[in-house]
């Protein structure tokens, strides 16, 4: 099941982060939290509202999304500004906890990566009678981090938040807006979800939280789960036209570009005035669309492909 509105919302979050980059919108690392709860949504659908890949290919998936763009925009990173390779990059080459930001929204693809890690374990490893239980047990343990963080330092930069924090908060958040959706969507009327959509979606725009403060993920977690699962319920009783949801998809599939290229454009065009601004984003726009539809689409889907038939050449004998 592909959500179109979802991935106009991938868009939009991208668009956000490259706006913060720009200084045109003083609050655009907020879309940092709707890429968590759009990450959350994504994995609880793929792996248990949908038929779920094997093991092996969810890995193999998941690593290669993460891992080709961000390889090929540190190489480009090394062309338009080298910089010295040392022996500690290697957790940045990794994704390590921690590493030093070469690129730098790469902190939170660190995130991604344990998330992808957490929710494989439990959709392949654990039995399904724990996985409500571990799953309430998580949130109100990752809710509870944030809350102590708001009002002291204890937990911050700490491992036990890096793995039960603000961040895992979202990224439930996120699994719960899917759980949510899919189940009651058909007994919540229009009118209902179109009412929240609205409301959060302006109070989303309209509130400047500081990202160092921990109230943020509570509200920005909040609010982008409420957007997100309304827009989605709505979605499933009203699916979107078909030349739109073309338009949604191309611009969804190319946000992770975005995002990851975005500041590499702003080295090349410097972000001096508000028409080199624009020329910014607009190229970036077009760059990403590009890279998508030309190389990352069809070197993902032969690489993935290849490295499957290898494994199974190998487990077959």
């Amino acid at each position: 099941m592909t959500l179109y509105t979802l991935q106009f919302l991938r868009f939009t979050a991208s668009l956000l982060v490259l706006f913060f980059h720009l200084n045109l919108v003083h609050s655009g690392y907020k879309g940092v939290d709707v890429f968590f709860v759009i990450s959350g949504f994504v994995m609880y659908l793929t792996l248990f509202l949908e038929n779920s890949p094997n093991g092996f290919k969810f890995i193999v998936n998941r690593l290669s999304k993460i891992f080709f763009l961000y390889w090929l925009a540190l190489v480009l990173l090394y062309i338009i500004a080298p910089y010295n390779i040392h022996v500690s990059y290697i957790k940045t080459f990794l994704l390590i906890p921690k590493h030093y930001p070469l690129l730098g929204v790469s902190w939170s693809l660190s995130y991604e990566l344990y998330f992808y890690c957490l929710i494989g374990i439990a959709a392949y490893l654990v039995p399904r009678k724990f996985h409500n239980p571990i799953f309430f047990l998580l949130l109100l343990m990752s809710l509870l981090i944030t809350l102590v963080d708001i009002t002291s330092l204890v937990f911050k930069g700490s491992l036990l938040n890096f793995l039960l924090g603000p961040h895992l908060w979202e990224f439930l958040l996120g699994i719960l807006s899917a759980f949510l959706s899919a189940k009651y969507y058909t007994k919540i009327s229009t009118t209902i979800t179109l009412t929240v959509i609205l409301i959060s979606s302006i109070l989303f725009l309209l509130t400047n939280i500081p990202y160092d403060n921990s109230a943020s993920y509570l509200v920005y977690g909040l609010l982008s789960f409420f957007i997100i699962c309304s827009i989605t319920a709505y979605e499933m009783k009203k699916p979107v036209n078909k030349k739109v949801a073309g338009l949604f998809k191309a611009l969804g599939d190319a946000s992770y570009a975005i995002y990851l290229f975005g500041p590499i454009i702003t080295i090349v065009i410097a972000a001096n005035s508000n028409l080199s601004k624009m020329i910014i984003i607009i190229t970036t726009i077009i760059f990403s669309l590009l890279l998508n539809q030309i190389i990352e689409r069809n070197i993902l889907q032969w690489s993935r492909k290849a490295i499957l038939v290898l494994y199974h050449k190998k487990t077959m004998g």
